[in-house]
């Protein structure tokens, strides 16, 4: 027999859609509370109350439903990549990226979170660790437009030309109303080709060491990401074989550490992340994390807590200090 509280929610919920899809948006919003309030279990109930804040432009009360949803199924991919997206808008991209990588690891062939986790590296200026990523998308879906125009740009700014041309040609093919942009661009690489044939061989040498370092660095999130967490530490070891206090080589070794399950070491090289950069939060959220996983709760509220100091914004982090401290009544 059918749960009636579950039919109820159905038609609530059914009514909240019609209404909004009218413009009726506060009748929207009563339906869909009366839907939640019927099957508060369900988390996309939460989320779609988070599509129409959402879409109201509050973003602030948006949030708040889509870690509803996710306080209810914490696994729940859609409230996580659309948090990213408000994120994104916020201008707060490592938030945003974080959220995306939730959903990346549930779902590894997401081509929209893999394309947004890009997008977000490229916009912190950090476009050469975004390329992996770009990769990854047209290994998914090699017609990705967007992609395509993407890598021409950032090959083309990095000196990059034949790659540059290669990816805007392919612009031009899939989509003609680039073909006169595109020609313009790729003229221009070949002018910027010939020039760079007259510059320092040293200099040359110089830019690609640093390309490929920064690359090692991407695949090896990938990596973390794809949960092939042996091929995230050979990397990370190798880039800490030429930089011993690279941070973020110590923070994806953790990492990779971590889901090998091996506890202590993880621990250890996040610890010494942390005497690199005492103000590294990611550092400091992995320790949480461990600690807590550990049953070590009072470990691991100390490092939520030094978290919350520095970034209070922190995803989960009041979650986790509140859940930890409902254990230690004491604290």
């Amino acid at each position: 027999m059918a749960n009636p509280n579950n039919t109820y929610a159905q038609r609530h919920y059914e009514s909240a859609l019609d209404f909004f899809d009218q413009g009726q948006y506060d009748k929207a919003m009563q339906q869909i509370e009366k839907a939640i309030q019927q099957s508060p279990g369900n988390p996309d109930l939460y989320a779609t109350k988070g599509i129409f804040l959402h879409r109201m432009n509050n973003m602030a009360h948006a949030i708040d439903a889509y870690q509803a949803a996710l306080k209810v199924a914490p696994d729940h991919a859609f409230s996580h990549y659309n948090l990213g997206l408000i994120y994104m808008k916020q201008n707060k991209a490592l938030q945003a990226i974080q959220e995306w990588e939730i959903v990346v690891r549930a779902r590894p062939r997401d081509v929209d979170a893999i394309f947004n986790i890009a997008v977000a590296l490229a916009h912190l200026g950090k476009s050469k660790q975004s390329v992996p990523f770009y990769k990854k998308v047209l290994e998914i879906d090699p017609n990705h437009i967007q992609t395509h125009q993407n890598l021409g740009v950032i090959y083309r700014d990095d000196g990059n030309f034949a790659l540059a041309k290669k990816h805007f040609t392919r612009l031009k093919e899939l989509d003609s109303t680039f073909v006169e942009v595109v020609e313009n661009e790729i003229m221009k690489c070949e002018e910027q080709e010939f020039l760079q044939n007259l510059t320092n061989s040293n200099q040359q040498l110089s830019e690609t060491v640093t390309h490929v370092t920064g690359s090692e660095m991407a695949n090896a999130l990938i990596a973390i990401i794809e949960e092939d967490f042996n091929l995230a530490l050979t990397l990370a070891d190798e880039s800490l074989g030429i930089n011993p206090a690279d941070v973020q080589a110590l923070l994806i070794k953790g990492q990779a550490l971590q889901g090998l399950s091996r506890s202590s070491d993880a621990i250890a090289v996040f610890m010494r992340a942390l005497a690199e950069a005492p103000d590294s939060t990611d550092a400091m959220f992995h320790l949480g994390n461990i600690f807590l996983g550990l049953g070590e709760l009072e470990k691991a509220l100390e490092y939520f807590t030094r978290l919350k100091k520095y970034d209070s914004e922190y995803p989960l982090v009041d979650e986790n200090i509140n859940s930890i401290k409902a254990k230690l009544p004491h604290q």
